[in-house]
């Protein structure tokens, strides 16, 4: 079967985490005999094609990004062109939705919806009604959670809505030796919403804070290394996989405090998890307190509350036994819930029973 996954980047171009689910998904169903190509927005203006792990990579012409989504007008006609049995969509992603609404009579489609649109939510009058008529038109609607499915306005009440988990490789992620190295971490692109204020002033309330590493890159790198002065905090831009999985595993938690809904789900967790390293992260409505459950997998705190975040970090500090009984938990959970080859398989299925008709018949 011909899939076409489509999103604005892919792993290794780019660091993030349904960047990485995109790559490690299209690896998945080339090994399961499909041929794979992942259409993204390009760098510049000149259209590339590559081969990466065994699947093709297209970079269309794009004319720069507003408010993170790429200005393209090419996404349309190399669906065309790549002839697909089935499109798989990954959103939000405007320009592609709008591309495909515009062919009417294209091939059928999946949708994963990762996340509401929260930062530009003031555009939500115009792009509001497209979206609902693009997630109508598609033969299936995945969700990554049932708490997401929920309580997101374009999810609840969908005919053509399943839930299916995203997963973490316990292969690539999987527990050291048991040492611990006195340090908590977060990793994650350097955004507002991932409640990195909060992380710093959480820092700043602990009379001897321990070590914190923080672990991505991005737009707040700078206010961060200024704000975090005097604190014991370690800034590795964009990390390899190799030195991310000795972080993950001789962290003492990793710590996700976001305070907005666009953090839908935390894959950082689960790749801790598989590390048999615990959660800190917050009760946010979505589905990031689902996969990291309070008190099996981690400690879970309120959004945008330093204090209960110091509390908790200080709990895990001065209880080993705790920190040992949730790092049990942790890599159970991440190896018997979230196991991401059966998970893909899933997604598999999805993507055969589209192209074959028979959501839609």
């Amino acid at each position: 079967m011909r899939i076409l996954e489509v999103y604005k980047d892919v792993y290794p171009f780019r660091r993030g985490g349904i960047e990485r689910y995109i790559h490690d998904l299209s690896v998945h169903l080339v090994a399961r005999g499909h041929r794979v190509g992942v259409l993204t927005a390009g760098r510049g203006l000149c259209r590339k094609t590559s081969t990466v792990s065994g699947f093709s990579v297209m970079e269309l012409p794009c004319f720069g990004r507003i408010l993170s989504n790429p200005v393209s007008f090419s996404y349309g006609r190399a669906m065309r062109e790549w002839r697909p049995d089935v499109v798989h969509f990954h959103l939000p992603m405007p320009t592609a939705e709008v591309a495909r609404l515009l062919e009417p009579k294209g091939p059928p489609y999946v949708a994963t919806y990762h996340s509401d649109i929260v930062r530009q939510a003031f555009l939500l009058p115009l792009y509001g009604p497209l979206l609902r008529r693009f997630l109508a038109g598609a033969r299936l609607v995945l969700a990554t959670s049932e708490r997401y499915a929920a309580t997101s306005p374009f999810l609840s009440g969908l005919k053509n809505l399943r839930v299916v988990p995203i997963g973490v490789d316990p292969v690539r992620f999987s527990p050291g030796n048991g040492e611990r190295g006195g340090f908590f971490l977060f990793v994650g692109r350097f955004r507002a919403y991932k409640g990195i204020p909060v992380l710093l002033s959480a820092w700043k309330l602990m009379e001897n804070p321990p070590p914190l590493i923080m672990a991505g890159g991005g737009p707040m790198e700078s206010w961060i290394r200024k704000s975090s002065r005097g604190l014991p905090v370690r800034i590795l831009s964009d990390p390899d996989d190799e030195t991310l999985v000795d972080l993950y595993r001789k962290a003492e938690a990793l710590v996700l405090p976001s305070d907005k809904r666009s953090e839908a789900y935390g894959m950082v967790q689960l790749e801790a998890m598989a590390c048999g390293t615990p959660v800190i992260s917050t009760d946010l409505p979505t589905g990031v307190p689902w996969v990291n459950l309070r008190g099996e997998s981690g400690l879970v705190v309120p959004p945008g509350d330093p204090e209960a975040l110091a509390e908790a970090v200080l709990r895990i500090l001065r209880d080993p036994a705790l920190r040992d009984t949730l790092a049990a938990g942790a890599l159970e959970r991440a190896r018997s819930v979230f196991h991401s080859s059966g998970l893909f398989e899933e997604v598999e299925k999805c993507l055969m029973e589209a192209a074959s008709g028979a959501p839609g018949s």
